[in-house]
């Protein structure tokens, strides 16, 4: 289409060209006409093609303002899905923004639109993901691609991205610690005057009320001490901690702790020097127990692991902190996470990605524990409460608690756990996803997979627990087309997809420096329309009975059928026929439910 719209020539953006740095005015200008090209941009999106020249003149008004200033006031918290269906994501950095487009445009669904519906975004409910795949996964996006991204879909299908897997470890200063030298009265007079020496400035503080502080005892393994010699020293540094001695106050402050740090060997020889520690501190009084370990392999290969998790595989850390729990004892690692610090360094990613008008951003908390996640979620959901902001679970990590590790057989009962955790701050969007995409897992179980994390049967219970809690869950992983059908089917809120609507293409591009990549994957627009078929016929063939139902079904598992055994010609005729079908099947679905309201 060719309109007098498409034809306007955008505003100078010479001022990008100088060199010199600009005066207010000047700087003014510049901003002025950056919005009006954008502005121009949206208009030609809504009445056709828009030129190149606009295209081009639109990526430079967007770079030069860090974004796009009209912040899209509807996020994907706002789809309802029991009314469009499962939303569809396909990741991509952007160069296949066009044919990701077109295809959620020629969808069964926006063509089943009655005319007084329009086909906006939170119809549609398909987007680009914004992300690079690379080697080890999907990795953030820069400016570039964003500006891609943007030009391909603002104003026609949503946009969503991931801003990263894994934190930004950041660790408080370690707490003080002093040897203990040997049992008798010098050392242990020693350690006493160490002791009141370090929690001196935690009472001395400038407003006179005394600050929090564990002090921790270390007993080298050079020194020649019997059990019961170890007990009775620590027994009496714990009681002149609590006397209040130790601060020169009536009472210990508020805070002032007495904990016991041990270094502790690698696996089983490792968990019995940590339980001999648990005793030990249970017996003299002590509440925290601090270990220090050997950073195992697995936990070197992934930088680092949360919590004791970077000493000991799940399940030693689970025996470990069991017992703590009967002995009454917190056990915990040598680092505490600065939880402050890693929220602030998501909320840059989020903030970027929302400038640049994106509808959705998630967020991995990995590897954090729960408790240090809860304060993460907190923070950033208070930052970002008028956007989706989603938190990400990850099913090949799990979650390690205070009490316990959920991995395995154990994953729905830490999702829950996780759920409840995330909901307390207002969260109504999360993902759970595979972060190790090298492994060769995936999130869904087959019947003769040992690679899947979940069944079926275990993701509608997670569901439903989401569910109760106001939680809207994507969920990807490895889905192929034969899973998309199938959480199509369970009515899922949304699902994420890449080799499944992608075809291999060759490295290029910035992906060229990557040392162990031997092809890329390139999203396209049959594969993609495929998939949001596939998605659409299962949603609608779980929701509609009698003939209609069968029908999808029997479609579904015939092209289902062509796509195992890869007979191209027979894959397009049954995506034209199963399409065809879910037109009708929309159009008597929308007849038996009503719109919801949006709500945040």
């Amino acid at each position: 289409m060719s309109t007098r719209q498409n034809r306007a020539t955008p505003p100078s953006l010479a001022l990008l060209d100088l060199k010199r740095p600009l005066t207010e005015r000047e700087a003014g200008t510049l901003a002025k006409s950056c919005l009006a090209t954008l502005s121009m941009y949206r208009k030609a999106v809504d009445t056709g093609k828009p030129s190149r020249a606009l295209t081009t003149a639109a990526r430079r008004a967007l770079l030069h303002l860090g974004g796009d200033p009209q912040h899209v006031s509807a996020s994907l918290k706002h789809y309802d899905h029991n009314r469009y269906g499962p939303f569809l994501g396909v990741s991509d950095e952007g160069s296949a923004a066009g044919a990701i487009r077109e295809a959620g445009l020629a969808s069964p669904k926006v063509k089943a639109l009655p005319a007084s519906v329009p086909a906006s975004p939170l119809v549609v409910g398909l987007a680009v993901d914004a992300e690079r795949l690379s080697g080890v996964g999907e990795v953030a996006v820069g400016p570039e691609e964003y500006a891609d991204v943007w030009l391909g879909c603002v104003g026609r299908v949503l946009m969503t991205t991931n801003v990263g897997t894994r934190v930004n470890v950041r660790a408080y200063r370690r707490e003080p610690r002093v040897l203990l030298r040997g049992a008798d009265a010098e050392s242990i007079a020693r350690a006493k005057e160490e002791i009141t020496a370090t929690f001196a400035p935690f009472v001395a503080t400038p407003d006179k009320k005394p600050r929090p502080l564990t002090v921790f005892v270390d007993i080298p393994r050079y020194v020649e001490m019997a059990a019961p010699q170890k007990q009775a020293a620590l027994s009496e540094l714990a009681t002149f901690v609590a006397s209040g001695k130790a601060a020169n106050t009536p009472r210990a402050p508020e805070g002032h702790l007495l904990g016991l740090a041990v270094w502790v060997r690698y696996g089983p020889a490792g968990r019995e020097e940590s339980k001999t520690a648990i005793d030990l501190a249970a017996a003299a009084g002590m509440s925290v127990v601090l270990l220090d370990g050997v950073k195992r392999k697995a936990a070197d290969a992934a930088i680092s692991l949360a919590g004791l998790l970077d000493y000991f595989a799940p399940g030693i850390v689970s025996q470990l902190l069991r017992y703590a729990a009967q002995k009454k004892v917190r056990l915990r690692a040598a680092n505490l996470s600065d939880t402050d610090t890693i929220a602030r360094g998501i909320w840059v990613g989020l903030a970027t990605a929302r400038n640049m008008g994106i509808n959705l951003g998630k967020y991995g908390c990995f590897p954090l524990t729960r408790a240090e996640i809860d304060r993460v979620v907190e923070q950033v959901q208070g930052w970002m409460a008028t956007w989706s902001a989603a938190p990400v679970f990850f099913v090949d990590q799990g979650l390690m608690d205070e009490t316990q590790v959920d991995v395995e057989r154990d994953l729905p009962r830490g999702i829950e756990r996780w759920l409840d955790t995330v909901a307390a701050h207002g969260v109504r969007v999360v993902l759970i996803d595979t972060m190790d995409k090298g492994t060769g897992r995936h999130l869904l179980k087959g019947s003769k997979d040992k690679k899947g994390f979940l069944g079926l049967r275990q993701i509608e219970r997670i569901e439903q627990h989401a569910k109760l809690r106001k939680i809207k869950v994507l969920w990807a992983g490895g889905l192929q087309l034969r899973d998309a059908y199938a959480m199509g089917r369970l009515g899922v809120f949304g699902i994420y997809v890449t080799s499944a609507a992608a075809t291999t293409i060759a490295v290029d591009g910035s992906y060229i420096r990557e040392p162990v990549l031997a092809s890329l994957k390139e999203p396209t627009q049959d594969a993609v329309l495929r998939t949001k078929v596939l998605v659409e016929a299962g949603f609608l063939a779980s929701r509609l009975g009698g003939d209609t139902a069968r029908e999808l079904e029997r479609a579904a598992e015939g092209l289902l059928a062509s796509i195992d055994v890869r007979d191209t010609s027979a894959i397009a005729k049954n995506t034209e026929t199963l399409a065809s079908l879910c037109i009708p099947a929309w159009r008597l679905h929308w007849k038996q439910t009503p719109a919801s309201r949006v709500t945040s």
